[in-house]
């Protein structure tokens, strides 16, 4: 290290100044993003609303059963849940105009986190994993309560944060109304519950909840410069250290390895000087 040094006494500057480079890009990269940002942010209501389903009555041989709701807004997460069902029963959704989607999965407490967009790990690209259909059904496999799940929309966002990017304010604004907007339309759902047994009149009362959005507000997204400048800053370290760390064991090792030569010759000259004086 020392000999290098002294071969080029500017390499430590040259360094320093390197360093110094790269945490001014850096910086300026970070209050680019900051000040000058084109992702924006938008907040909905995400309201959990509650349904009253109303009873269309039983079929002829008292083996069928249906029940009407409406949606009026913009809606994401659809919980339907009967208490009381057979194993064997069966449970159909229908929507009245379109498709909505459902997994098995979602909701479930076996899964962590599912959500229906799932990223390809080949190309990152972003496809729906759910069943999109007008109907879904599901069959009991035990006694007991019932649960279904879906979503109406999913390009809504599940959580009532979601982002876009935009040019400006006023086209982010735009294109969040868009959005919500486009989705706000009314919907009639129906329950029909098909089971092997008699179904008695009043037996069954199905529970909806749903959820729906309406816009709140739209916002720049921001980071905080000295956070981001901090972790730039570490980054840079850690780069450095990681660069530097093969050199500095090779140089501790070479000199670890000249101070043991050197103890091991002066113990043998040591020796050498104690024998010439017995000698003499």
């Amino acid at each position: 290290m020392k000999k290098a040094l002294a071969q080029n006494p500017n390499m430590l500057r040259t360094m320093v100044g390197l360093g110094l480079t790269l945490i001014l890009i850096l910086s300026y990269a970070v209050y680019g993003a900051t000040m000058d940002s084109s992702y924006y942010l938008y907040n909905t209501t995400n309201e959990s609303v509650e349904h009253n389903a109303t009873d269309q009555g039983l079929s002829d041989d008292n083996t069928t059963q249906s029940w009407t709701f409406s949606t009026f807004k913009a809606t994401t997460w659809l919980n339907i849940s009967i208490a009381g069902i057979e194993s064997g029963d069966t449970v159909s959704i229908k929507i009245s105009d379109g498709v909505w989607y459902h997994h098995e999965m979602l909701g479930s407490e076996d899964a962590d986190r599912f959500s229906c967009r799932q990223n390809n790990e080949q190309n990152y690209e972003e496809y729906n994993v759910c069943t999109a259909a007008s109907t879904h059904s599901i069959t009991a496999e035990n006694d007991g309560n019932l649960t279904f799940r879906g979503i109406v929309h999913p390009a809504l966002p599940m959580g009532g944060l979601g982002s876009l990017y935009a040019d400006s304010m006023e086209e982010a604004e735009e294109a969040s109304y868009e959005l919500i907007s486009k989705h706000n339309r009314t919907f009639t759902w129906t329950i029909t519950l098909i089971s092997s047994d008699s179904i008695h009149p009043d037996e069954y009362t199905p529970h909806v909840q749903s959820t729906s959005h309406d816009l709140e507000s739209v916002e720049v997204f921001k980071v905080d410069p000295v956070e981001e400048m901090l972790w730039s800053i570490s980054a840079l370290i850690g780069c450095f250290g990681l660069a530097l760390i093969v050199p500095l064991i090779i140089f501790f090792a070479a000199r670890a390895k000249e101070i043991r030569e050197d103890r091991v010759r002066q113990t043998a000259l040591e020796k050498l000087r104690d024998d010439i004086e017995a000698d003499d």
